[in-house]
C-alpha cells in the first residue's frame, strides 16, 4: 500500500481555507512569524509531545533532558549520532528562524549542505503555525555544548542505498489544518509531526514499493536493535483488534493490549503520555482506517 501523496492530504484543507499554494511566495520558505511566548508554548507542547524530538537529539532519548545530541541510531546509511540542536556553537550555533524552517522545509543546512530525509520525513509538510512554535521554542533553549561527529554520505551510498531519496522543497505559506477534518488531521500528526513512518513503515526498494506502517523493519538506538511492529487495522498482524481505549491506555501508559510495557527506549511512549487526548483522537481517527496492506 503506498501513502496518498501530502499535497493530497492538504488540499481539502487549502481549498477550506480558501488559500492557493501557487499565489504564495514562490522563491523561498514562508517567513518566520514573530516569536511571542504564546507561539513558543505551543513549539514546546510538539517538542516534548507527538514530535519527541529529545527522543533522538537527546543522550538518553527521555524527555526534559537537553537537546544537546549523542544518542546513537542506526539508519539506512549506517550509524548516526542525534545531533546537537541547541544554539550552542557546538550545535545550531548562530541560526537564524529562517535557517532552522529551511532545514525543514528545504532539507538543508545554513551552509547549504544538504540533510537526510529519513528520520524527519514529512517534516516540510507542517504549517507554518507549527513550525514557527518549534523554531520559537528550540531558539529559547540554553545552549548546552556537546560536539557531534557529522555523518558524512558518501557518493556511492547516495547513488545507490539512498536512490529513493528525494529531497523535497515546499515554498510559499502551508496553512494550519482545521481540527474538524479528524481523519485528515489524524494523519498529518502521525506522518508529519510523529514521524512514525520513520520506523514502522519499510521504505521503497528496486524490487519493492513502500510499506506503509506495516512494520518490519529493524530499529537500533544505543547499540540494540528491534523489529517495528505493524500498526495498521490488519486485525491479526496489526493493531485492528484493538478498541479506543486501548489505543488510549497505550498512549498514556506504553502497556499494549496484552498487557505488555513497550520499551521506552524504542517508542517514545513517555512523549506521547503528555499529548492531549484530543489529538490522540485524532491520531487514533486515523489510524483505524491504514490498510493492511
Amino acid at each position: 500500500m503506498v501513502r496518498a501523496p501530502r499535497i493530497a492530504v492538504l488540499g481539502s484543507v487549502i481549498l477550506a481555507l480558501g488559500i492557493c499554494l501557487a499565489c504564495s511566495p514562490v522563491d523561498s520558505a514562508a517567513p518566520p512569524l514573530e516569536p511571542t511566548p504564546a507561539i513558543a508554548l505551543q513549539g514546546q507542547i510538539v517538542v516534548e509531545g507527538l514530535g519527541a524530538c529529545g527522543h533522538c537529539h537527546s543522550l538518553t532519548g527521555e524527555p526534559g533532558t537537553s537537546l544537546s545530541g549523542g544518542r546513537k541510531m542506526e539508519g539506512k546509511f549506517g550509524e548516526i549520532l542525534g545531533p546537537n540542536i541547541t544554539l550552542a556553537k557546538t550545535g545550531l550555533g548562530g541560526a537564524t528562524e529562517g535557517d532552522i524552517i529551511r532545514a525543514f522545509r528545504f532539507y538543508r543546512k545554513a551552509n547549504g549542505e544538504l540533510l537526510a530525509p529519513g528520520f524527519h520525513d514529512g517534516s516540510e509538510w507542517m504549517s507554518d503555525v507549527e513550525l514557527a512554535g518549534i523554531t520559537t521554542y528550540i531558539r529559547s533553549l540554553p545552549p548546552v555544548e556537546n560536539e557531534v561527529p557529522d555523518r558524512n554520505i558518501n557518493m556511492l551510498d547516495r547513488n545507490t542505498i539512498g536512490i529513493f531519496d528525494s529531497h523535497p522543497e515546499v515554498r510559499g505559506l502551508v496553512p494550519q489544518m482545521p481540527r474538524a477534518f479528524r481523519v485528515e488531521f489524524g494523519q498529518y500528526l502521525v506522518d508529519n509531526v510523529a514521524h512514525c513512518g520513520s520506523c514502522h513503515s519499510r521504505p521503497e526498494g528496486i524490487f519493492s514499493s513502500m510499506r506503509y506502517l506495516q512494520g518490519g523493519e529493524e530499529i537500533s538506538f544505543d547499540g540494540v536493535t528491534k523489529v517495528a511492529p505493524n500498526i495498521t487495522r490488519d486485525p491479526e498482524k496489526g493493531l485492528g483488534a484493538w478498541s479506543d481505549q486501548d489505543y488510549m491506555t497505550f498512549f498514556q501508559t506504553g502497556r499494549t493490549r496484552d498487557g505488555r510495557q513497550v520499551d521506552n527506549k524504542f517508542c517514545p511512549v513517555k512523549y506521547y503520555s503528555v499529548v492531549s487526548p484530543q489529538d490522540l483522537d485524532l491520531v487514533i481517527a486515523y489510524l483505524r482506517t491504514v490498510p493492511a496492506e
